[in-house]
């Protein structure tokens, strides 16, 4: 059966989407790691909880550059948003790569971060088809 939609025309295309949500990942990492600074400064966090901090951070980061990319690019949420973590990942294993001489400590753990925040942001995008549908029974009142 042929699924007849009108296109709006605002959807962006894949690669538009995916370098979208990449900025806002970044942007989010930037963020976040000057509010954990900020904490650090004031003592309201613990030097031993950093770790638990960049955890947190690299789950928000993910989530909310796929969540970006769905948005822009309104169609097959679910590989936009594990694409947008894969290319979120590169980009944090080049930084590693370029300025930290390729010391990759965590590696294994942050890739399993990002990608656990992608997936869950396809994951409660959900399914957007069967938002419309008419009521078979209507309800006797």
């Amino acid at each position: 059966m042929m699924n007849i939609r009108k296109t709006s025309g605002r959807a962006s295309s894949m690669p538009a989407g995916l370098a979208f949500g990449a900025l806002v990942s970044i942007l989010a990492t930037l963020i976040l790691t000057a509010l954990i600074a900020k904490l650090l400064q004031t003592g309201a966090l613990a030097q031993d909880q950093v770790g638990y901090a960049a955890m947190i951070l690299l789950l928000i980061a993910s989530f909310s550059g796929a969540i970006t990319a769905q948005g822009k690019v309104k169609h097959r949420r679910a590989l936009v948003s594990m694409l947008s973590g894969m290319v979120y990942f590169l980009i944090l294993v080049s930084i590693t790569a370029l300025f930290f001489g390729g010391q990759y400590s965590g590696f294994w753990a942050t890739g399993m971060l990002v990608l656990g925040g992608a997936a869950s942001a396809a994951l409660l995008s959900g399914n957007r088809a069967g938002k419309h549908r008419k009521k078979r029974f209507p309800s006797v009142s």
